[in-house]
């Protein structure tokens, strides 16, 4: 399937948009990359920045594999918990909700919505067309990107894998969304995501129409 500018989203015969959040709506990589230097920066370094980022990197495959697919397997707490843990540092809960703090504080604050899902948004508010972001993450964290990323007013229901206890492509994503919008058939919603095995897939296993984007193509 080929990826589609977000200029190009077909908006006629749609009644809501279902969308992604992480790097769809903004660019996800380069927040992630400098949340994890601070949280290196400020708690780790005593240590190299690649033996740490390895460590960590070791920790979310083993939250992810251990808690797919509640929306906890996406949880940083737990990631540098079970950091700590494997350091043998003592209280580990206590550290690790420091460093989950420190990473999402930094993540966050620098956080920008693409031009391009911007213009796309301003599309589907002249349209009146409500828009759902489905997203594989903890809800609270989700709330937070939105708020930073100004979008509180322009989206009109969230749906996380926190939430419905299940993760993309599972149709129960999608179908929580549709329901929260409204809509009882796949043909009369959209979805938007840059995931093709995700966000793509597991959409039009249900009827729905899905449109693969990437942000780095649209600039």
């Amino acid at each position: 399937m080929s990826v589609s500018k977000y200029s190009n989203i077909e908006l006629s015969d749609v009644r809501g948009v279902l969308i992604d959040l992480d790097d769809t709506l903004y660019v996800y990589q380069v927040n992630h990359d400098d949340a994890l230097k601070k949280v290196h920066k400020e708690l780790f370094s005593d240590m190299d920045y690649s033996e740490f980022s390895q460590l960590y990197r070791n920790a979310r495959n083993t939250v992810t594999q251990r808690l797919m697919p509640q929306g906890a397997c996406r949880s940083r707490l737990f990631a540098f918990q079970t950091v700590f843990e494997t350091l043998g540092t003592q209280q580990p809960f206590v550290r690790a909700y420091v460093a989950d703090a420190l990473y999402w504080d930094s993540f966050i604050a620098n956080m920008a919505l693409a031009p391009a899902a911007d213009a796309f948004l301003a599309r589907c508010e002249a349209l009146g067309l409500p828009v759902c972001i489905v997203s594989d993450m903890t809800a609270h964290v989700q709330i937070r990107k939105i708020e930073k990323l100004g979008l509180t007013e322009r989206i009109a229901h969230l749906v996380t894998s926190e939430e419905v206890g299940a993760e993309k492509p599972d149709a129960r994503m999608f179908q929580a969304g549709m329901r929260k919008l409204g809509i009882h058939r796949g043909e009369d919603a959209i979805m938007i995501g840059d995931s093709l095995d995700k966000d793509i897939i597991g959409a039009q296993a249900i009827n729905i129409r899905a449109y693969q984007v990437s942000l780095t193509q649209e600039f």
